[in-house]
């Protein structure tokens, strides 16, 4: 008598692990993190279906309040979505992009952002009291701010305002800076070469400007990135302030 052939419920379940009964942690948090072993082991592979919900309660031993509490967490960060009549499935992997390395390369390489972006604004002002110290400008001089949104692969992942002296690049507020990347255009345009950077990241909530231009729910976990360019000399070059989609980016430290 040969072996009884494997469901498809049985199938989407295996490997995955039960619930432990400890009271560190509750259950949804437990349910969260061995769905997320089974992703990013690799076991669960982008477009991968998710057993039912039915099927993932009876596995677990929990009501469906329970599992649901887990489902939404997971799909807030990014790592399964929902998709209605047809059942949860593991996210495509998140765009990712190195802490460290070189300046130079981070600016030409590391971020994989389309070259087209879509301009929301550029206009040259006064700077104001708080950008002149930032940038080390004098009362009266100008700046140009530039807000953009940029993408990846088409998904918009990045909602950002530039803040760069006018002196350093005249005429920017006529440059076509939707169709070419942005720090290249400033180095071949203008010779501005920006050697180092001193970047700050921390998590914040979406308010319904950054959730309208990114795509996102307003509320959802975004990171907030600034940062300080420094040109030779370490002269501040530009001021900038980003807001990173969560769900579909990550930053990845290489620790050696």
């Amino acid at each position: 008598m040969g072996l009884p052939e494997t469901t498809d419920r049985e199938q989407r379940l295996e490997g995955l692990a039960g619930l432990e009964p400890e009271v560190v942690s509750p259950l949804y948090h437990q349910i969260k993190e061995n769905i997320t072993r089974q992703i990013v082991s690799g076991r669960w592979l982008s477009g991968h279906e998710l057993p039912s919900e039915t099927d993932l309660c009876g596995h677990f031993g929990v009501s469906r309040g329970t599992l649901r509490r887990a489902l939404d967490d997971l799909e807030n960060r990014g790592l399964i979505v929902r998709r209605q009549g047809r059942g949860t499935f593991v996210a495509s992997p998140k765009f990712e992009g190195s802490v460290l390395g070189s300046y130079r390369n981070f600016r030409v390489g590391a971020l994989p952002h389309d070259p087209v972006s879509r301009v929301l604004g550029i206009a040259r002002k006064r700077a104001s009291a708080d950008m002149q110290r930032l940038l080390q400008l004098e009362r009266g001089d100008y700046l140009f701010e530039v807000r953009r949104v940029q993408f990846m692969e088409g998904v918009p992942i990045t909602l950002s305002t530039s803040f760069i002296p006018a002196a350093l690049a005249p005429g920017l507020d006529k440059s076509d800076i939707e169709h070419d990347l942005f720090y290249g255009l400033l180095e071949q345009r203008y010779g501005l070469v920006y050697l180092r950077a001193e970047e700050f990241l921390e998590p914040v909530i979406a308010d319904d400007f950054v959730a309208r231009h990114l795509e996102v729910a307003e509320g959802s976990p975004v990171f907030l990135v600034e940062r300080h360019s420094f040109l030779v000399g370490d002269k501040p070059g530009e001021f900038r302030q980003a807001y990173m989609r969560g769900d579909r980016y990550r930053y990845r430290i290489d620790l050696r």
